[in-house]
Parts: structure tokens; C-alpha cells; sequence
């Protein structure tokens, strides 16, 4: 393995940083649009996106206060209830400006799928073939 200069780390932990807290946003805001949940079980559903790349972990000093901002603005909704544990949890669905930046998101992404500049991106930092054809 290639040693790096310390510069080379900083820079390469300061980028992942941004994308992941960008990224993670939508990832989150995806995730609750998929069912009504509590905030560890969408801390769990990110440990199976991220594995155990510490570059992506994620905590609760992370998630929550991420989930009252969103909150806050008005993308979700929280409330309490009692889990399977019989434990007191929030729980969070999506509301109609969540579902309305959701829809913003993917039109964005369609955007991205038939540019040749962002496909030959993506397929280079990746190693994956993408291409532009329309899913189902």
C-alpha cells in the first residue's frame, strides 16, 4: 500500500467529509421516505450503505442533530411513540416538501445520467459502466 503525505490525507478526509454530509442528507431523507422510522434504525440502514468505512461512520452526535434540522425545515415530521423494546422513540415520515426535495433530487440526477461529462466521472471513480438508460 502507498504511503501518503499528510496533506494527501487532510485533503482526501476534507472531501469525503462534504460529500458524505451532502450526500447523507438525501441518503436520509430517502430512507425515511421509505417507511416511518426511528433514528437508530436509520443509523443502522446507514451502517449498511457504509459498511464499516470509518470515513462514513456514522453517530448519533452525527444523525441527530441533522434529523431536527431537517425537521426544523420542514422536509420531516417526528413523533413519539414506543418501539418493540417498549422504549420511548421518535419516530420520522416524510412531508410533502421532503417528498417535493426528493423529486427535485432525482430530477437533478436525471440530469446527471445523460451527461457525458458526468457519466465518464462516475464510471472512472468508480470503475462501473454507467450509462444512460431510463429505469422502470
Amino acid at each position: 500500500m502507498k504511503n501518503y503525505s499528510e496533506n494527501v490525507i487532510k485533503t482526501k478526509n476534507k472531501l469525503l467529509k462534504h460529500f458524505t454530509n451532502g450526500f447523507a442528507h438525501n441518503l436520509i431523507l430517502w430512507i425515511i421516505s421509505k417507511e416511518t422510522i426511528h433514528g437508530y434504525a436509520i443509523m443502522k440502514k446507514l451502517d449498511e450503505f457504509f459498511g464499516s468505512d470509518e470515513d462514513f461512520k456514522n453517530t448519533s452526535s452525527k444523525l441527530y442533530p441533522l434529523l431536527r434540522k431537517m425537521e426544523h425545515n420542514g422536509l420531516i415530521e417526528g413523533e413519539w411513540g414506543v418501539n418493540e423494546n417498549n422504549k420511548r422513540v421518535k419516530y420520522y415520515t416524510i412531508t410533502e416538501d421532503g417528498k417535493d426535495v426528493l423529486l427535485l433530487c432525482r430530477e437533478k440526477f436525471d440530469k446527471f445520467k445523460t451527461n457525458p461529462h458526468w457519466l465518464e466521472f462516475m464510471n472512472d471513480l468508480t470503475g462501473m459502466e454507467f450509462n444512460n438508460e431510463k429505469r422502470n
